[in-house]
């Protein structure tokens, strides 16, 4: 079942008692373990002073193990030897991974506090402040070469290139337009603070590192500004020498326009930003994005654009909102004014470099035509939540046209070649249905067992839901992975979803457009605890089918179907409802239970709770009410909104938040 946070705060701890105390360190134990460092699981290895940031990384990754394993004086030996040139490896390392480091630096705080109270003693870390001032020591050049402090009223020189006289010019004569007067592609410049702070893709000037700058880096190519008249190269490699002598301000304030800073007839302060809006599909198009633009985009921008890092010039089309934010040079699109638009003049080679870059070939005239005509019709979306992955766009957009046998055959398929990566060496056994594709290596007779739990279930399933049994309880199945072991079971948790499952958990669920799946490791000896499971997570499988449920009311709805298949005293059921109040008093405000972004846990434990109590006889009719609307195509929020009111006042009064 799901996982306890409590039981795991125990474990941690061994078999002490648990006060309020307690939880709070438990907490610390709980961002320990669950860190994922996105570096393969660490092996047996000598004790060795790490010498860079991946180094640290597996290092305290194997301190994570061995805590698990309670083997506190060899996890406390890890985070030690971390501590012990952390400092000197934060200030020789990139400017890049500063963030990171950060991060690093808050687990290892945290571990180190929690490993004490096991008797271990580690060496002192510094602060992360204490830290930070020592970078922008060394990027400010606060102290001079003979050592001593910069006197604070004397005005920083850059080598002969003056901020206010060379650099502010060029930048309002070249970007001024998009970056000084208004906000473009999420990047805003009419001050050297906004400068300096950079844009949403991140800071576009390291000081110090002119070629690591994605400003100038922007220059050089040509990409900024998008008109394709470039910088003159003596004005850029003042920027350069400007940057490489530390990026300093010589003004009388940082915070003054730049345009009022250059002085003359243009001097004023910045427009306020005119965000780019852009409409819902109308049905009268021509063109769509998911199944035409989407496609082209992830076909010929990977790696640059998409599914990158650090996506060139700050333009990110991983998703929708981030093409519709643009980049560093500006819009990418313009609605109406498809061959006014940057993403055209890009590929057209019309404003600068040509597009797709890295000597990919240029894209076919064709699909130039439908990207063109796309944005003269509106640049409209009909891809779902703005945030969505285009693959996940793209394989929805596939998927809303497919049979259900075919989509059954595509996930078929995909389940096939996702147990390649989960277990490479071991041929998966099958066995299939017109609702479910159980697949494992549990032997004939379990999966056997499986499958007749999952018909079962899906019975019970119905009835609670009058469902009708002709249609498939979810269009195109459900797979099943039915896990012989543990181990295989983390395995596939590690390698399908890149985190590790909580030790208590024996079966959960995942929903994706192509990913409809439920992994379980059977009972051999209970078939009635592996149908109760199974009434758990198809009920959550079934009802995050439907378009924006959220994942606390789907987990919410499968532990309420387990708790009424079993009773309130089942042994998987009285935790949930013992740590009710815990988990809610925990919860100061109810937007990240809206946005998904409480642990797993704590929001499967709410979203227990706001279900049972919208399943009782008070509420019973206006939760059926938004149960029928969903299942009748209507979106969730607007199906909730009219049934039982707005989703944050309702989770406000249930909860007993008061709204901010």
């Amino acid at each position: 079942m799901g996982s306890s946070a409590v039981c795991l705060m125990v474990d941690g701890f061994g078999d002490r008692p648990m006060n309020s105390s307690r939880l709070w360190l438990g907490s610390l134990v709980i961002a320990l373990l669950g860190w994922g460092l996105g570096v393969c699981q660490a092996t047996a290895q000598d004790l060795q002073k790490p010498t860079d940031i991946d180094s640290v990384r597996v290092a305290v990754k194997r301190a994570e193990e061995l805590f698990k394993e309670k083997n506190f004086e060899q996890s406390a030996k890890y985070i030690d030897i971390c501590n012990t040139n952390f400092v000197d490896l934060v200030l020789s390392g990139e400017r890049k991974d500063i963030a990171e480091w950060e991060r690093i630096h808050r687990k290892l705080s945290k571990a180190a506090e929690v490993l004490a109270i096991e008797g271990a003693e580690i060496s002192p870390l510094a602060t992360w402040g204490e830290i930070s001032a020592k970078l922008k020591e060394m990027k400010e050049g606060l102290k001079n070469p003979a050592g001593k402090d910069t006197p604070k009223d004397s005005k920083p020189k850059s080598e002969g290139i003056s901020f206010s006289k060379d650099v502010a010019p060029v930048l309002v004569e070249h970007c001024g337009r998009c970056h000084v007067d208004k906000t473009t592609g999420g990047f805003t410049m009419p001050t050297y603070e906004g400068l300096m702070k950079g844009s949403r893709a991140g800071v576009v000037l390291f000081a110090g590192d002119p070629d690591g700058s994605p400003l100038v880096e922007a220059m050089v190519s040509g990409t900024m500004p998008p008109s394709g008249n470039k910088v003159p190269e003596e004005k850029v490699n003042a920027i350069k020498a400007w940057v490489k002598a530390g990026a300093k301000f010589d003004g009388e304030d940082p915070k003054a326009n730049l345009r009022v800073l250059v002085g003359g007839p243009d001097a004023k302060p910045p427009q306020p930003p005119k965000p780019v809006e852009v409409m819902e599909r109308t049905g009268k198009e021509t063109i769509s994005f998911s199944s035409d633009i989407a496609p082209i985009l992830v076909a010929n921008c990977n790696g640059c654009h998409y599914g990158g890092n650090r996506p060139s010039g700050g333009l990110n089309f991983t998703n929708f909102a981030g093409l519709l934010r643009g980049g560093m040079t500006g819009a990418a699109i313009e609605p109406k004014k498809g061959k006014e638009s940057l993403l055209v003049k890009k590929l057209l080679g019309e404003a600068g470099q040509r597009m797709p870059a890295g000597g990919r070939p240029a894209l076919k005239p064709e699909e130039i035509e439908k990207i063109t005509k796309w944005i003269d019709e509106g640049a409209t979306y009909d891809g779902g939540e703005r945030d969505s992955q285009l693959d996940s766009v793209i394989a929805k957009s596939w998927a809303a046209k497919a049979s259900h046998s075919e989509l059954m055959d595509k996930r078929m398929s995909r389940a096939r070649e996702r147990w390649k990566i989960v277990s490479p060496t071991v041929l998966a056994e099958e066995k299939s249905n017109d609702e479910f594709h159980v697949l494992g290596n549990v032997g004939p007779a379990v999966l056997e067992q499986v499958m007749a739990a999952a018909e079962t279930a899906s019975k019970s399933v119905r009835k609670q839901y009058r469902l009708n049994p002709k249609d498939p309880i979810v269009r195109g199945g459900i797979t099943i992975y039915a896990l012989k072991s543990r181990y295989d079971y983390s395995e596939l948790g590690k390698m399908l979803e890149k985190r590790s499952l909580p030790q208590e958990w024996s079966s959960h669920w995942k929903r994706d457009v192509l990913d409809m799946y439920i992994a379980i490791v059977p009972d051999k000896s209970n078939a009635k605890l592996n149908e109760s499971a199974l009434v758990q997570q198809i009920t959550s499988v079934w009802m995050a089918s439907h378009e924006g449920v959220p994942k606390w009311f789907a987990d919410g709805a499968g532990r309420a179907a387990l708790a009424q298949a079993v009773g309130p005293n089942d042994e998987r059921v009285k935790p949930w409802i013992q740590k009710v109040p815990m988990v809610v008093d925990e919860i100061k405000d109810v937007k990240p239970l809206m946005e998904g972004k409480l642990n797993d846990e704590d929001e499967a434990i709410v979203g227990f709770a706001l279900v049972r109590n919208m399943q009782s006889t008070a509420m019973k009719k206006q939760y059926d009410s938004v149960v029928r609307a969903i299942s009748s195509g209507s979106s969730f929020d607007d199906a909730f909104g009219k049934s039982i009111g707005p989703i944050e006042t309702f989770l406000n009064a249930a909860l007993g938040k008061k709204k901010k």
